[in-house]
């Protein structure tokens, strides 16, 4: 949901405090603005009811629960989603790939230590940008503390504990050290640009077909060919280290990477 449409929207609710009638009859009428896309409806629905939610806790739980596009468009959606992952193809990657990320910890390039760090940490691009880091876990060296993306509620300010490569040749003390630095190494460059840079600099100097949001899959995969001693599935083993909730099947949209020796 673009800015201008959320400013829009946020203002509607300061100028006007509408009735939960009339301000359901504003989200439908912002989510099937232009003719979009059933995503973009579902999408803009979601961007709007998490605004309520997080914004005007003058509005009821009740209320909020009803903010959603019809059942038949979101059924649509989810078919159409499973039908597009169901024909994604494998990507595979190798050592090589790896040896390359691995290698450009100490590069001149900023943008390639950021592909570094988000590779070992398999973090989101937006949370290797700016996201808080917390304290230092005592007993695992691996171990990093962040404010994590996609947490809502009581877990939006809380910090998940999350894992690097183990044979990525950092901890955690030096993995937060260089994160910060390269951070402050980028000061200025917002997240679009930043995103865009690093995805350039990706195609060009690893593989045309590597985006950012890829080295999360293959942060995951990696891991799960060489540390999953207790030989879980492969989507749950993928939930479990990107922190995704106990019942979410979101580490489906991961698997579609294979590692090879």
């Amino acid at each position: 949901m673009s800015k201008k449409m959320m400013k829009e929207f946020h203002e509607y609710i300061l100028a006007e405090k509408p009735s939960e009638e009339k301000l359901l009859e504003k989200i439908k009428e912002l989510a099937y603005e232009n003719s979009p896309a059933d995503r973009t409806i579902t999408t803009r629905f979601s961007a709007m009811k998490k605004h309520v939610r997080e914004m005007h806790p003058e509005y009821s739980d009740e209320f909020i629960r009803k903010i959603a596009p019809p059942r038949e468009l979101t059924m649509g959606v989810i078919a159409k989603n499973n039908e597009t992952r169901n024909k994604k193809k494998l990507v595979e990657f190798n050592k090589a790939i790896v040896d390359k990320l691995l290698s450009w910890r100490e590069d001149e390039n900023p943008f390639k230590r950021i592909a570094y760090l988000q590779f070992v940490s398999g973090r989101r691009v937006n949370e290797i940008f700016d996201n808080e880091l917390g304290g230092l876990p005592r007993k695992n060296p691996k171990s990093v503390k962040m404010k994590l993306s996609k947490k809502n509620g009581n877990d939006k300010d809380k910090f998940f504990t999350f894992e690097l490569i183990a044979d990525a040749g950092i901890d955690n003390k030096e993995f937060k050290k260089e994160l910060r630095a390269t951070r402050k190494a980028l000061t200025g460059v917002d997240l679009p640009s930043f995103t865009q840079r690093l995805n350039k600099v990706l195609k060009r100097e690893l593989r045309s077909d590597v985006s950012s949001h890829d080295l999360r899959s293959m942060y995951a995969v990696y891991r799960f060919n060489n540390e999953n001693e207790e030989k879980q599935n492969l989507t749950g083993y993928i939930g479990k280290i990107l922190n995704h909730g106990e019942t979410s099947d979101s580490g489906i949209a991961y698997s579609n990477f294979s590692y090879k020796e």
